[in-house]
């Protein structure tokens, strides 16, 4: 025998033990209402609820005096959501069976479905007076006046416990939820409890059980009870996410990363983790990662704001083209948003298509002519173009608005003196701006600027020495400071402001040009001590430091990588704590004015001894480099080599530049061996720190990448340099 034939047999055989199913007298009536309800009972068996209930209307039409085919009738409509069908066959089952409490029981079911609880507590009502001990009216009538009257819905939950222990786990909930309301938690807590132990698989109760616990703010007990929810539903996003919410609230965002991952695998498109995740690489700096994680979010169709931060994501990891290209496709889908608009503009500034991003501010200001960020833009786009007329145009509409716009007035005064236009005019306006902000380092950078433009040389190099002290990041600041000095004849001071414009500039700067042809001037000894002082003030010079760092390398073939933190105190002290879970420290290394120590490391296969020699180069030119001492070896000599590759020799050492000759690129130890690289640099209260150092030797590799550097620097007073 089949299971469906099994079953089809217990549906008949419960439909003959009904006492509501009547026997029609006639016989062929009677077979044909067993075919119908037998087929619609199937039908619900296997979930089409729709033909079931055509099959139980059938059996219904064939016996219309069967209360029984009539209720499930009424009980499948009203799962259905056909409410007006679902009424008429319970009032033709209250006219059928007026005197069962089962009939007014699926009444009050539909009244309340329809949002009639005054009907509905009249139906429950009216069940219990025909059966006082009924447990589908007494919990139905407690569920329902939960709201309206507590405590009769208390005493009606009860009483159901009470007769059918075995039965409540349903009225447990319902009275957890009294309790709770109550602010009865562990009242609440108990019940719940009690129903899951009668019925482990209820979801609503393992929800509001870690609810409960939540509320008291147990979260181990209410993590706890989510992973039981996990076990039935392991697929269930939406509790992997708030599970890393949780872990996340408790300080701990590796377990929530975790969480969040798994989420986001299980459903890419799942916007929470996808933010979550997007926010979580953003705060570690990596906005590449961030990107990633938030172009699979389900929310960026309906969100323009969404666009707009991964836009701004993939801005911020380089990834130009690929912010403008969403940023075209949230424009096409909301043209009218100005703001869209506007961003887009910026970003066809950014990948240099210019014409385009003004035609579209220009588009979004006929719109909305006061919006001044969008007019600002325009005007600062329309100079980069080189369209100075039409720049002038939109920066003095700025201005007639707003007159005590300082930023607006510094750059239509810089960009006229820049040009060597309306100079009188430009001093004015940007002698204004320096009123309004009188410590804005580029607004005094302007001012020096158009006085070197009208040959007031040393007013010009005493504005820009304050400008480049209040802003020693800016290397245009250095490169106007170096043309100044050397208006002046200071050669010396002019080369030193140019190589610093250089060193600070991440892509290719005229000052480089300007300082390579200021150093032929120059013999090689008087470079090389030259080229010190730079590297000195560029690079070194570091009274403390403290920095999240990654330790990676190989030996003899076998990987290893650690987390840790490095710390230096100046001049000596030097140390690393290479962190395990929980950041509990696993090792540490030292290099002081005692020597260098290091405890003992164990990495499969590979040599202790190369990776004690490998860290002990590394730190020895890490701490020569962040004390100064490194720039302080004389005599030194600077050399050239093939096509740009230039170095000095110091003390016996071999210190390598940049090809723009401005920064410390590598450094070798007298006897040769153990080079040590420095890359990624760091911009930092005017200096240049190294975020990676690496080093190689035969039989190994060692990188240290440094993150969330905390530094403070000597002053020049303490380092014996102006």
């Amino acid at each position: 025998m089949t299971t469906l034939s099994a079953a089809a047999l217990a549906v008949w055989s419960l439909l003959l033990a009904a006492p509501g199913f009547a026997v029609p007298p006639g016989e062929t009536a009677f077979k044909s209402a067993q075919r119908h309800y037998l087929r619609g009972a199937l039908l619900k068996h296997r979930g089409d609820y729709a033909g079931a209930l055509q099959a139980f209307a059938a059996a219904l039409a064939e016996d219309p005096d069967s209360a029984y085919i009539c209720r499930e009738a009424a009980d499948l409509t009203l799962e259905l959501g056909d409410m007006d069908k679902a009424l008429q066959f319970a009032r033709r089952l209250v006219e059928m069976d007026p005197k069962s409490a089962k009939s007014h029981v699926v009444m009050g079911r539909v009244l309340w479905a329809r949002d009639d609880t005054t009907g509905s507590q009249a139906a429950f009502e009216e069940a219990l007076k025909l059966e006082p001990r009924s447990a589908e009216a007494i919990l139905s009538l407690g569920t329902l006046l939960a709201e309206r009257a507590p405590d009769r819905a208390r005493e009606l939950l009860k009483q159901f416990i009470a007769d059918s222990p075995e039965d409540a786990a349903d009225a447990r909930y319902q009275l957890a939820k009294l309790e709770f309301e109550a602010g009865r938690t562990v009242s609440a807590i108990g019940h719940l409890k009690a129903g899951i132990a009668i019925e482990p698989e209820s979801l609503p109760l393992h929800y509001a059980l870690a609810q409960a616990f939540e509320t008291q703010a147990s979260t181990d007990a209410a993590l706890a009870e989510f992973r039981e929810i996990l076990k039935l539903e392991p697929a269930n996003v939406a509790v992997l996410d708030h599970i890393g919410e949780l872990h996340f609230a408790k300080g701990e965002p590796e377990e929530a990363r975790a969480r969040f991952e798994e989420a986001r695998r299980l459903q890419p498109a799942d916007p929470f983790s996808s933010q979550w995740l997007a926010a979580d690489a953003e705060r570690q700096g990596d906005w590449s990662r961030a990107a990633d994680y938030l172009k699979t979010s389900s929310a960026l169709a309906e969100d323009p704001a969404l666009d707009l931060r991964l836009s701004y994501y993939q801005t911020q990891a380089g990834r130009l083209a690929e912010a403008v290209r969403v940023l075209e496709g949230t424009h096409e889908r909301w043209p009218a948003n100005d703001q869209i608009a506007y961003f887009l503009a910026l970003g066809y500034d950014d990948i240099k298509q210019g014409d385009k991003s003004v035609k579209l501010l220009r588009r979004v200001l006929e719109v909305k002519p006061d919006f001044r960020d969008a007019r600002y833009q325009l005007a600062s786009i329309l100079e980069k173009l080189d369209r100075m007329e039409e720049a002038e145009k939109e920066f003095r509409r700025l201005l007639a608005d707003k007159p005590d716009d300082a930023s607006a007035l510094n750059y239509l005064g810089y960009s006229l003196a820049d040009r060597g236009l309306k100079l009188p005019e430009a001093e004015a306006l940007i002698r204004e701006a320096v009123r309004l902000q009188p410590t804005n380092p580029a607004y005094l950078d302007s001012l020096g600027w158009v006085h070197f433009k009208q040959g007031r040389s040393t007013e010009a190099v005493a504005e820009l020495e304050l400008a480049a002290a209040r802003g020693p990041e800016d290397e245009t600041l250095w490169d106007h400071l170096g043309d100044a000095y050397a208006a002046v004849g200071g050669t010396v001071a002019a080369w030193r402001a140019w190589k610093r414009a250089a060193a600070l500039a991440e892509g290719p700067l005229a000052a480089a040009q300007k300082a390579a042809r200021a150093q032929r001037r120059f013999d090689p000894e008087a470079l090389g001590a030259l080229y010190l002082e730079h590297l000195a003030a560029t690079h070194g010079r570091v009274r403390k430091l403290s920095a999240l760092c990654r330790v990676e390398g190989e030996v003899l073939g076998r990987r290893f990588s650690y987390d840790g933190m490095l710390t230096f105190r100046g001049p000596r002290e030097l140390a690393l704590d290479i962190l395990g879970p929980l950041f509990l420290p696993l090792f540490r290394v030292r290099l002081g004015a005692e020597g260098f120590f290091m405890d003992d490391i164990r990495t499969q296969g590979a040599d202790p001894g190369l990776i004690r020699q490998a860290v002990a180069g590394m730190f020895t030119a890490l701490r020569e480099c962040l004390s100064g001492d490194l720039f302080a070896l004389r005599p030194a000599r600077y050399k050239k080599g093939w096509w740009r590759k230039s170095w000095l020799e110091a003390g016996g050492r071999r210190l390598y530049l940049d090809p723009k000759g401005a920064r410390l690129s590598a450094l070798e130890p007298p006897e040769g061996k153990g080079r040590v690289s420095l890359d990624v640099f760091a911009k930092l209260q005017g200096r240049l720190l190294p975020r990676k150092a690496a080093i190689a030797g035969l039989g190994y590799t060692l990188d240290i990448t440094l993150d969330q550097m905390q530094v403070e620097f000597l002053p020049d007073s303490e380092s014996g340099t102006k």
